[in-house]
């Protein structure tokens, strides 16, 4: 017998999420069923709060409650070093991790097609304005080091051609093919602190 269409529904709603089959998306929402109603009505409440009160930031492209967000607006922070990253996670783990005191650019795992993302052309047109405008003098790449990560560490220095600014990459010390979400906080650390210069874009004329 076919599930219930409300029950249905959910399940094709849960699906939608990455890495989530209809095996997983089934035992999810029967899940739901099975916990108490103020469970599943907080569930609820939680989905539209995050969806309808974050907002990405004007500057940097991470998730924040206002813009230009915290980070950007500290000013305790070096804004001539931005560290650019493929999404919100990224941040939250270097910023747990206390190994990083410039700005960040998010680029919303936006190069990458894991998790169905699509490119953001402006991420990389915001990001070449902030070293136009803002007098960064270093963008560390701190891309994921696979396949997806270099590509999108390649696509940033592209986009950078030409302008007065110094690039370098996280040290191998982060394992190859692994999150930077995953990494212990002193990983971290060891990476920033033997970053290496991949390039400089500083114009010639």
């Amino acid at each position: 017998m076919a599930f219930p269409a409300p029950l249905q529904r959910l399940i094709q709603a849960l699906e939608k999420f990455p890495g989530v089959g209809a095996r997983s998306a089934e035992r999810m929402a029967l899940y739901i069923l099975r916990s108490p109603v103020e469970d599943a009505a907080d569930l609820a409440v939680a989905l539209r709060d995050a969806r309808m009160e974050t907002l990405r930031c004007e500057v940097c492209g991470n998730i924040t409650l206002r813009t230009p967000c915290s980070i950007c607006e500290d000013e305790n922070r070096d804004e001539t070093l931005v560290c650019v990253v493929e999404g919100p996670r990224e941040v939250e783990r270097m910023e747990s991790a206390g190994v990083f005191d410039g700005r960040y650019h998010v680029l919303m795992e936006g190069f990458a097609p894991r998790e169905g993302a699509e490119p953001e052309p402006d991420a990389l047109r915001s990001l070449r304005g902030r070293v136009e405008k803002e007098g960064v003098r270093e963008i560390v790449l701190a891309t994921a080091p696979d396949r997806e990560g270099e590509g999108a560490a390649l696509l940033v220095s592209e986009a950078l051609e030409g302008l007065d600014v110094t690039l370098t990459r996280l040290a191998r010390g982060v394992p190859v093919g692994t999150r930077l979400e995953y990494l212990h906080g002193e990983i971290l650390a060891d990476a920033f602190k033997g970053r290496r210069e991949i390039s400089s874009s500083r114009s010639t004329s």
